[in-house]
């Protein structure tokens, strides 16, 4: 289901304009004015549709802000109110952009699945300059976990080159039950898709900083290594299948047990932050 409002008619706007303009002075006709008046005529007739406009895009947007201050998740709830705002505005850009398509018989998204699912990946990306994840253009939700024909075997989500985010919705609510086990299905393919994202060659691409993308990089082979040598038990075996894997699984504890992470590997966790721009052990949502 994709996200859809009642837009607001432009027949309830437009009545007072095309009165005024029916019954206006004859001194007003476009003809008669000086170029000066017929300037100022113009730069009103315009103001009038921006205003418009403005006016029809806040009375659709707005259910939206009022979804998510009601579900209140934990993140946004912690946030001061300056940023409480921009996260607010990243919400609904984020939104407006994707399109929700359910998948299961009788499964229907509903306004605040959707709202919970643009949270998440505005925490991942909240540190940084805003963006949208433009290639990820289509949301696709399951109602539980489901049968991947590709790679032969059950998954509870997924984020592929074909612009899709792929989630189970049951897994999706599980990662937020125990916000500190450091699984996280949600944040865990928003990571992957903005890896991804930076990689690919469109208007958002290249957006991580390129010492910090390095230095992560670096740490992270070091890691992984150690750990196919040596595992350790802070962060799970599944971190070690690919850099992807890494990448995600990190971000997972980055987030829902900060200051473990940083104790385990103060390195690495200190390099995740400077990319993430954002240092939750600390309370810093914007670096």
């Amino acid at each position: 289901m994709s996200l859809v409002f009642c837009p607001l008619p432009l027949f309830q706007w437009l009545p007072p304009f095309c009165a005024w303009y029916s019954f206006r002075p004859h001194s007003l006709q476009l003809a008669e004015l000086s170029p000066g008046q017929g300037v100022l005529m113009v730069l009103l007739v315009f103001g009038l549709i921006e205003l418009i406009q403005y006016g029809v895009k806040q009375y659709r947007l707005r259910p939206l802000v009022e979804e998510l201050r009601r579900q209140q998740p934990p993140y946004y709830a912690s946030l001061p109110q300056p940023l409480k705002r921009d996260f607010e505005k990243r919400v609904v850009n984020f939104l407006v952009r994707k399109r929700f398509i359910p998948r299961g018989e009788n499964f229907e998204v509903t306004l605040g699945m959707q709202v919970r699912v643009a949270a998440c990946a505005v925490q991942v990306t909240f540190g940084l300059a805003p963006i949208s994840l433009p290639h990820f253009s289509r949301i696709l939700l399951y109602p539980d976990r489901y049968y991947s024909a590709e790679f032969k075997r059950y998954h509870s989500g997924e984020v592929n080159m074909r612009g899709c985010i792929v989630l189970s919705w049951k897994d999706f609510q599980v990662g937020y039950q125990n916000a500190s086990d450091g699984f996280n299905l949600g944040l865990h393919e928003m990571a992957h898709a903005l890896h991804l994202e930076n990689m690919i060659s469109n208007q958002e691409h290249s957006f991580l900083d390129r010492q910090h993308l390095l230095q992560w990089d670096q740490l992270a082979q070091q890691e992984m290594k150690r750990q196919q040598q040596t595992p350790g038990t802070f962060l799970r075996p599944q971190a070690c299948q690919d850099e992807h894997e890494f990448f995600a699984v990190c971000v997972e504890s980055f987030f829902e047990r900060p200051k473990a992470f940083s104790s385990h590997h103060p390195d690495l966790y200190q390099a995740l932050a400077q990319l993430l721009q954002q240092d939750p052990a600390k309370g810093i949502y914007q670096l």
